[in-house]
């Protein structure tokens, strides 16, 4: 076994520990670590963007705490951002644990550094323990490890560290210097700024070429713009209707309509507040006088059928039986009163006390010469309760017809236009409301639940046959070839009218349309003809075409001389203008 082998295996243990920093250890972890180190050195490998030491604060309380511990620490990185900090705070880095450990320049920092010596003077190396150790500067991290170990390399990954062979030392490090002799320096290219450049020059091409694809093919576009003249046409005529009408007939002027109906159900609810005396009704007789003269010189008798009402005071009483009524005599034309009938049984219409009231005399409801002598009235009684009323139904119906009648007249002509009808507005008819209510009129209750149903009755006609009687009436105007009308619906500017309804489903219309016929344009001729032009050759073909008034053209952007040859990059608008 060769001296070198034995020596190898004879060298100490690596004196230094490699402390692998987690991204989210935050200052207190980091020291830890180094305070619990078993080494000297503590060779702290930091990831990227080691949050914890982005301080100034942070790194000197890392210096702080490993000189109190004894501890000599170094900081494996190659982040620019930390050099600064470490250097401001004295704390050596090294890029990798191969490389010599040095204090980087800190913000106000001379450039060059002073190196340290390796041990104290005066002192063996093989000597320095833990207590007198010392960085050296001009060594390696596995140089710092142990005086005498042999080069340790050591991975940055999760993997344990192995020892390796030492390497063999270069010659041209192992010659001394010459005294005065300039060591000559290798300049390298810095091929990071050239790799920068390359793609900042990649860039600028392509955005170059981007710019003149979308300069030539996407950008240019252009806009036509043909004014045309315009004269005026107009129609005037009647169209009678029927729903007996199967199909438009232009020439005897009838168009087939339909009545169209509609139920609206609505529901309220109102509070009763009608009032009923349940009480007793007050009883007692009454005979009659007949005092008619005519009657009494023909001796006709009159009979009063049970069921008529006497009333006296305001008080009103219904006879329970039928009585038959003979003429009474006269002096001059004073009636005597002296026929008297016999008595029947009268109640009063309704309960109450208030019909408890002393004999009188009484008038007989549709005998105007008849009159009652009623007894004293007796045994009413009063026994009052809310019920419904016809007024509670009424203002029930009132709110229904006043608050959802015309929104629901639009949905029910908007329902009808969608679905192809032309709506006479005017002959929209609702009938009578039908009420029901629950409780039903007249019976106790505090609150009433009123149903209201309405019928709607409208006189429609089809929109296609009205259109088309209007077009045809405006296009005997016109020459179809060489013109069209301005509006492409022709129903949008009519006014149809009744000039009178003979029955629900027939009427006389009126019918009023004031448009505008204008020249008919090709706008895919326009956009063939301008493709590639420039704007006074556009001009010159159009211009002279039947009923322009003038052509203009707009092409964006600025550098653009002429129409883009796609069509589709072209734009046509049409005009009118009064002429």
């Amino acid at each position: 076994m060769s001296a070198e082998k034995a020596n190898s295996k004879a060298a100490p243990k690596a004196g230094k520990d490699t402390i692998y920093v987690d991204v989210d250890d935050d200052i207190t972890t980091i020291i830890d670590k180094v305070v619990g180190a078993k080494e000297k050195v503590a060779a702290l490998v930091l990831p990227k963007r080691a949050s914890a030491l982005q301080s100034i604060v942070n790194m000197r309380l890392l210096r702080r705490s490993a000189e109190k511990a004894g501890k000599n620490v170094v900081l494996i990185t190659a982040e620019s951002a930390l050099l600064p900090l470490a250097g401001a705070a004295g704390i050596h880095v090294a890029k990798n644990l191969q490389s010599k450990p040095a204090v980087p320049v800190g913000p106000e920092a001379p450039a060059a550094l002073t190196p340290q010596p390796p041990v104290p003077e005066g002192a063996d190396e093989d000597e320095v323990d833990d207590k007198t150790a010392t960085l050296d500067y001009h060594r390696s991290i596995g140089e710092l490890a142990a005086v005498h170990a042999a080069d340790e390399v050591i991975t940055l990954d999760d993997k344990e560290e192995e020892e390796l062979p030492k390497p063999k030392t270069p010659k041209s490090s192992a010659a001394p210097q010459a005294k005065g002799q300039k060591i000559k320096k290798i300049k390298v290219p810095n091929f990071e700024r050239f790799r920068l450049m390359m793609i900042a020059g990649v860039v600028a091409v392509v955005g170059i070429i981007v710019f003149i694809i979308l300069a030539i093919f996407v950008l240019p576009k252009a806009t036509v713009t043909v004014q045309t003249s315009s004269i005026p046409v107009s129609a005037n005529f009647t169209l009678n209707t029927s729903d007996k009408f199967t199909s438009l007939n232009e020439s005897a002027n009838q168009i087939p309509a339909s009545l169209k109906a509609t139920k609206q159900t609505s529901n309220q609810t109102v509070n009763a507040t009608g009032q009923q005396n349940n009480g007793d009704r007050a009883t007692g007789t009454m005979s009659f006088y007949n005092c008619n003269s005519a009657d009494t010189l023909s001796g006709t008798d009159r009979v009063v059928p049970a069921g008529t009402g006497v009333s006296a005071n305001g008080l009103t009483y219904i006879t329970q039986q039928s009585v038959t009524v003979s003429p009474s005599h006269f002096t001059g034309s004073t009636c005597k009163n002296d026929v008297k009938s016999s008595s029947v049984d009268v109640k009063a219409q309704i309960g109450g006390a208030k019909y408890n009231q002393d004999s009188t005399t009484y008038s007989v409801a549709g005998y105007s010469t008849i009159t009652g002598n009623g007894s004293k009235m007796t045994g009413g009684t009063d026994n009052n309760a809310t019920v419904v009323s016809q007024a509670d139904l009424d203002s029930a119906r009132q709110k229904v017809t006043s608050a959802s009648t015309d929104d629901f007249t639009k949905q029910f002509e908007k329902q009808l236009s969608d679905q192809g009808f032309y709506v006479l507005a005017s002959t929209l008819k609702l009938n009578d409301p039908e009420v029901t209510s629950t409780p039903s009129l007249g019976q106790a209750a505090s609150t009433v639940n009123v149903t209201i149903n309405i019928t709607y009755n409208v006189l429609v006609v089809p929109k296609a046959d009205l259109r088309k009687a209007i077009s045809d009436t405006l296009s005997q105007q016109i020459d179809s070839k060489k013109q069209k009308l301005s509006n492409d619906d022709v129903l949008t500017g009519a006014n149809v009218s009744i000039q009178n309804q003979t029955a629900p489903a027939a009427a006389t219309l009126t019918v009023t349309e004031d448009t505008t016929a204008i020249p008919i344009i090709d706008v895919a001729q326009v956009k063939k003809l301008a493709a590639g032009q420039k704007s006074g050759d556009i001009q010159a073909a159009i211009s002279g075409w039947p009923g322009v008034k003038n052509v203009n053209i707009k092409m964006s952007p600025f550098w653009v001389s002429k129409a883009p040859k796609h069509q589709n990059k072209i734009i046509v608008k049409l005009e009118q203008v009064k002429g």
